[in-house]
């Protein structure tokens, strides 16, 4: 018995069950400032050709989770009345030096004060990382002559902002970051990039549509599992009849 519509029904639940792993993740950051949300984009897998009654019909092979496309579409200002929190808008990017020493790109813009041992202090975000300006060199924080009045005007001038070429193309590496990669281009300094202070980009999942999403993808899910036992039970049969 061929086993074609087993490996078809197969590769649905395998494809819907990635689906809705993406859907979950982008739920689960529905309040991750700076966060963008995924979506899944399938694709067929190869076809045959049978000729039927003089007619070329082209029967599918299943389907599979070709790409994961980021939804880079301006999201809702949050404002917190912080001046050391920063909205890059639009799509620029902050740069950040790990604690790992990478350089990675953010748009959670939630920055704090490193003290360091000479007396200065380094612009670094929730993780530990270092804000980068349009040099890529660490930044250190200006006062207002020798009073330990931070000066906010000229902070903001320093913090770098910066573009890619395909910003749908950036690879997810966690901690909210964004690494470049052959597909989005190498990170481009864009002072361009309109900046605000006392503001936090809200995180770009709605629940609404990932919750129809979910309803959507189960649906699927539960439809090729059911394929695949009934193709299991007619293998059984078949199995029994020859026995």
């Amino acid at each position: 018995m061929s086993k074609v519509g087993y490996h078809t029904a197969a590769s649905g639940v395998m494809s819907y069950q990635a689906a809705m792993d993406i859907t979950a993740n982008n739920l689960a950051n529905v309040n991750t400032y700076g966060f963008k949300a995924s979506r899944p984009s399938f694709a067929d897998l190869i076809y045959t050709k049978r000729n039927t009654n003089n007619e070329e019909v082209q029967f599918g092979h299943g389907v599979r989770v070709d790409k994961t496309d980021l939804m880079f579409e301006q999201s809702q200002l949050r404002d917190t009345g912080r001046k050391l929190d920063f909205v890059a808008l639009d799509e620029g990017f902050f740069a950040v030096e790990t604690v790992n020493g990478d350089v990675q790109y953010t748009k959670d813009g939630a920055f704090y004060l490193s003290n360091n041992l000479d007396g200065t202090y380094t612009l670094c975000n929730s993780a530990g990382g270092f804000v980068l300006d349009y040099e890529g060199n660490r930044i250190t924080v200006p006062f207002i002559g020798d009073t330990s009045d931070i000066d906010y005007d000229a902070l903001t001038a320093l913090v770098g902002t910066y573009k890619f070429e395909n910003p749908y193309g950036l690879d997810q590496v966690g901690n909210n970051y964004y690494q470049a990669n052959l597909s989005s281009g190498a990170a481009v300094a864009d002072p361009t990039v309109k900046k605000k202070t006392g503001y936090l980009e809200a995180s770009s999942t709605s629940v609404a549509n990932e919750m129809s999403k979910v309803i959507e993808y189960q649906r699927a899910f539960q439809l090729n599992i059911n394929m695949v036992k009934t193709h299991n039970e007619l293998e059984n049969i078949v199995n029994n009849l020859r026995n």
